[in-house]
């Protein structure tokens, strides 16, 4: 006997024995009589057993047939639920997104803008200061601040991000207010150096990680550098310096080169790319 049984000779047998013979089972599975009639056999050698008698009405079940179709009728309603499953759309592909927190909340606060319910496939945001691996399909596309040097991966440009330093319109002209400064890994980044080498005797409040300093800025508790499609986003905000021309970055989707022809990341990547190529800002909800 067949160690592993075939999964098709199953459902062709389930189809025979619902119709009582091989013409019913073509007419319902739309495959030759000829070929369901060497799937049944097929399988009863698999099985070692006989499943059905050939008699000129038709087929007949064995006892043997018949403890069969018990068994396939609940394989039976497990495929009808799963057929029902995808076409409810649940099955439709997940795309998984890598960004900084930043960029993250801006996809989120702007998803309208490039995804609807009716697509093919589902966004799956992963905000996270840290790059996810590509290479390794820990992601599917990954919004980053550099091309790609691995040649299989792919990059499209598609805009820069500019940052400079705002406070609260609260805050009065002649108020004395501190800086908010980044401690741990984001204390590393460009912007955390940028604020220790140029205000760091003047920091007096410091968060892990930079998207924490908004509400304490708009509080007026301090001033912050800030991404530019972050502080022009909210009223209550005034910048208090011209676009930084060294913490200018460049902003690139990455994605793996096998998979950047795959539909719904196709579709993804046009979306995004739309989306971010018009340079938006966050949506002032907070």
């Amino acid at each position: 006997m067949k160690q592993n049984l075939d999964w098709e000779d199953l459902r062709f047998f389930l189809a025979v024995a619902k119709a009582g013979g091989l013409a019913g089972a073509a007419e319902q599975t739309g495959v030759s009589a000829a070929t369901l009639g060497r799937r049944v056999a097929s399988l009863e050698k698999s099985l070692n057993v006989r499943l059905v008698e050939r008699e000129a009405r038709g087929y007949q079940l064995t006892s043997a047939g018949r403890d069969l179709l018990v068994r396939l009728e609940d394989m039976d309603e497990a495929a009808r639920s799963i057929s029902a499953w995808r076409e409810s759309g649940s099955t439709k592909r997940r795309v998984r997104i890598s960004a900084g927190d930043w960029t993250a909340r801006l996809l989120m606060d702007n998803i309208s803008a490039f995804w609807s319910q009716d697509d093919p496939w589902v966004p799956e945001f992963l905000a996270d200061p840290r790059s996810r691996d590509v290479a390794r399909r820990q992601i599917d596309i990954g919004v980053r601040s550099q091309r790609p040097k691995q040649e299989w991966l792919a990059g499209k440009k598609i805009g820069t991000v500019r940052y400079a330093v705002y406070q609260a319109a609260s805050v009065r002209d002649e108020a004395e207010i501190g800086w908010i400064g980044v401690v741990e890994d984001e204390a590393h980044f460009p912007t955390g150096s940028w604020i220790r080498d140029h205000h760091g005797d003047d920091v007096t409040i410091t968060v892990n990680r930079a998207m924490h300093a908004l509400p304490l800025v708009r509080q007026g508790a301090g001033r912050m550098l800030l991404p530019m499609f972050v502080g022009e986003a909210f009223s209550d905000l005034v910048r208090l310096s011209e676009p930084i021309g060294s913490l200018q970055t460049e902003r690139w989707l990455v994605m793996h080169q096998d998979e950047r022809h795959e539909p719904a990341v196709r579709q993804a990547l046009s979306a995004l790319g739309k989306l971010l190529k018009t340079d938006p800002l966050l949506r002032a909800v907070l």
